[in-house]
């Protein structure tokens, strides 16, 4: 009986990975995902953790193995994405910038 919870937690420690996303400001937000998580879901959890309205302007890079940088894709796997193993290192970075930055409501947007 022992054996077998240990396996089905030894099994569930290898569908989660730790993400460390680099946020604009420095900080570094860190997180367990589901090994099939889609980029959309860590996008979410950011912006949830810096209560981020304005989303559309924003994106999350990362760099692989060869040192070129690549947007995210929302609606792939993260895993699949990364060409290297787990703990994913990734930025938060601003994809778009506003024709008129006054018109931004959100001050954390507004600050770009």
């Amino acid at each position: 009986m022992l054996s077998r919870l240990m396996s089905g937690s030894i099994r569930s420690l290898d569908r989660e990975c730790n993400c460390t996303v680099r946020l604009l400001d420095d900080s570094e937000y860190t997180c367990t995902i589901q090994r099939d998580a889609k980029g959309q879901y860590l996008f979410d959890l950011i912006c949830h953790h810096l209560n981020l309205l304005e989303k559309d302007y924003f994106g999350i890079r990362y760099v692989d193995p060869d040192k070129q940088r690549h947007w995210l894709e929302f609606t792939k796997s993260i895993a699949k994405q990364m060409k290297s193993q787990p703990p994913f290192t990734m930025c938060l970075r601003v994809k778009f910038y506003p024709p008129d930055p006054a018109a931004l409501k959100e001050e954390i947007t507004s600050g770009i």
